[in-house]
């Protein structure tokens, strides 16, 4: 249980951190419930390490931080899906002001100005049955947490602020950043092991079939991405694949800096070009060399795919039959908007020595990552 609440605690305050530099809250209008989950979760993570000391032998401390894991577990379901809904109104947004671009350029410098000018438009492209939903679920959690912060006081806990310290580094959430490299792990287990065979299985299989996408599907925490790295480094995946890439995408990331480091990681030198569609022909080619294997981490959405990876991806699976797109994501139908041949597999929950060597595991690779800046 300890492993388990040193891993989510920094990660839920990592997400809502995050959704306040991104403006997240903003955008689905629960800014003001959005600060104070943020203060209501500082409150009462101050008293994690004296709770989890004393829950051993205190049946009603251990039922405190059983609640306490609970919210925190939904937190990270509610804020998950904040951001995937930030993201699709994100994009949203973009095309409506890519109609009224035409109208603004006639005006010269007011083109300039055309965030202000096209607010009450975009504001109203705000879901206000998912902002009132979510705002509905964040108020809940709000109470749960006040309520849990206010049994703490029957505890006399000792408040401890330096006990789970934020991480200030990107580099430490990989889930931030784009980047080809992943921090390995040793995680073992059945199950684990199990679902690397048969996901395995799945990725050689009709080798000379053209392109397929294997979505492996889940909430946070259950995983996905461990998952991911094992299978990457199984012996049977090196044989079956010359070349192997990993990327993980950011909400906001470069269309250019993802071609390029596509291309880098494909073994390509992209020569400092800053022409997209020569840097998709030089992926293209690139690519086409080998049967390739591509792994697409943390994905939130279909724009990185539908924008910049699809076209080269299938262009050069069309001359390399057999190579596969491997896709981790919390959204259930990502796999079938990439590609009409898709295979999803959905990740369950952890138990027993599986649970406890992922926990333990996520814990390190915060503090190891944060250590050697691995990006």
């Amino acid at each position: 249980m300890a492993a388990i609440l040193e891993a989510l605690a920094p990660y839920v305050k990592k997400m809502i951190t995050d959704m306040a530099e991104e403006e997240v809250q903003t955008l689905l209008g629960v800014h003001n419930e959005m600060e104070k989950l943020g203060r209501n979760f500082d409150y009462v993570k101050a008293f994690l390490a004296d709770a989890e000391r004393r829950r051993i032998k205190d049946k009603l401390v251990q039922e405190w931080v059983m609640m306490l894991k609970g919210v925190m577990y939904d937190a990270t379901d509610v804020l998950e899906q904040s951001q995937i809904e930030a993201e699709e109104q994100r994009e949203s947004m973009e095309k409506m002001s890519g109609c009224f671009q035409p109208f603004l350029s006639m005006y010269g410098t007011l083109e300039k100005k055309m965030p202000d000018c096209l607010q009450p438009f975009l504001l109203c492209l705000r879901n206000p049955i998912f902002a009132h939903n979510i705002g509905g679920k964040i108020r809940e959690l709000n109470q749960r947490l006040e309520n849990i912060h206010k049994d703490a006081a029957k505890f006399n806990f000792t408040a401890n602020l330096q006990s789970y310290p934020e991480q200030s580094s990107e580099a430490e959430y990989s889930s931030q950043k784009m980047t080809s490299e992943f921090i390995p792990t040793a995680i073992v287990g059945e199950k684990i092991e199990r679902d690397t065979k048969y996901l395995v299985k799945e990725l050689v299989t009709d080798e000379n079939q053209g392109m397929k996408v294997v979505s492996i599907v889940g909430a946070d925490g259950m995983g996905k991405t461990t998952l991911a790295q094992k299978i990457l480094k199984d012996t049977t995946i090196d044989e079956h694949f010359k070349t192997k890439i990993w990327l993980s995408i950011t909400h906001k990331f470069s269309e250019l800096e993802l071609l390029r480091t596509a291309i880098k990681h494909a073994g390509g030198q992209h020569g400092g070009e800053e022409n997209n569609t020569l840097l998709t022909q030089t992926l293209i080619n690139t690519l086409s060399a080998s049967k390739f294997l591509l792994v697409l981490d943390d994905m939130w959405s279909v724009r990185a795919w539908e924008s910049v990876l699809g076209v080269p991806v299938t262009n050069a699976s069309d001359r390399q039959p057999g190579s596969r797109v491997l896709v981790t994501t919390t959204i259930e139908n990502l796999a079938p908007q990439m590609h009409n041949s898709f295979y999803q597999y959905h990740v369950s929950p952890l138990f027993g020595d599986d649970a406890w060597w992922f926990a333990q595991e996520s814990v390190k690779t915060v503090t190891l990552s944060g250590l050697s800046s691995i990006h």
